[in-house]
């Protein structure tokens, strides 16, 4: 089957059970594994392509190429899991103050500290204790006052005595001089053999 019919196959299928129950068995094999793949990436957002990779290869017993076309498949239906934007910030930022509270507790202050403050970092840049969903405001918005003329000097070019009637002339003269005829032609096509 090929690649973009799969791909249609298992989109339709992701969040439909009879669809899922109607698959062939290599599309719903295919299927389980996005799905778990999927799981376990959301359960660590920290994880690079290398690392789910390797996770495939060792839980599915695929080769290098296929786990990362598995990769490939799973972003195109599911999208990136640290593109997730601010909920992968907020549980970076979390992460990171775990990270610093089991420092404090082993009583190393100094790492403690130096991880609290790349977290305040990380929130702080990635504004995550901001709202997501503010609406721009479109009734704000005036369009300009647009206003056409034909008068060269708004440009700062200074107007010609007499240019309309010069041009309506040269039109005149060279209009007669150049007028198409009806005669037909001849179309020829190449032969190429």
């Amino acid at each position: 089957m090929a690649r973009n019919d799969t791909l249609d196959i298992i989109n339709a299928a992701l969040f439909d059970k009879e669809k899922q129950d109607k698959l062939a068995p290599a599309d719903r094999e295919l299927l389980e594994r996005i799905q778990t793949t999927y799981s376990f990436w959301l359960d660590k957002p920290t994880l690079t392509d290398a690392n789910i990779r390797d996770y495939i290869m060792v839980n599915f017993g695929l080769s290098r190429s296929k786990a990362y076309e598995q990769i490939s498949l799973l972003k195109m239906l599911l999208g990136s899991v640290p593109q997730a934007s601010k909920e992968f910030y907020r549980y970076k930022a979390n992460y990171i103050l775990d990270q610093a509270h089991a420092a404090a507790i082993a009583g190393n202050d100094r790492k403690a500290k130096a991880l609290t403050k790349i977290a305040e970092a990380i929130a702080y840049n990635n504004r995550t204790n901001e709202q997501e969903d503010i609406g721009l405001p479109f009734d704000e918005i005036v369009p300009k006052d647009q206003s056409f003329t034909t008068d060269p000097s708004v440009l700062g070019i200074v107007p010609q005595p007499g240019l309309h009637e010069k041009a309506s002339r040269l039109l005149k003269k060279y209009q007669d001089d150049f007028e198409l005829d009806g005669r037909e032609y001849d179309q020829y096509e190449e032969d190429i053999s």
